[in-house]
């Protein structure tokens, strides 16, 4: 499946991505939570909306199905 993301312009690493959300569960654990687009111009259009846009980029990514099982062992 083919979708977009933006993130900082340079390299591609995790820490590059545009990080709208920080949520905290009741046991206290966080998660970081980044916005992904199907479309690229639905992509671009929220870009506009940046007030530093100038920083940013649409890039694509791809997800694939994983062939393994990636759960905890119990």
């Amino acid at each position: 499946m083919r979708a977009y993301i933006i993130k900082f312009k340079g390299k591609t690493i995790w820490q590059n991505m545009l990080i709208n959300y920080k949520l905290t569960f009741n046991d206290g654990d966080e998660i970081y939570v980044g916005t992904l687009f199907f479309r690229k111009k639905d992509a671009n259009k929220y870009l506009e909306t940046l007030s530093n846009k100038h920083f940013y980029e649409v890039v694509g990514v791809t997800i694939d199905k994983s062939k393994i099982d990636n759960r905890k062992k119990r």
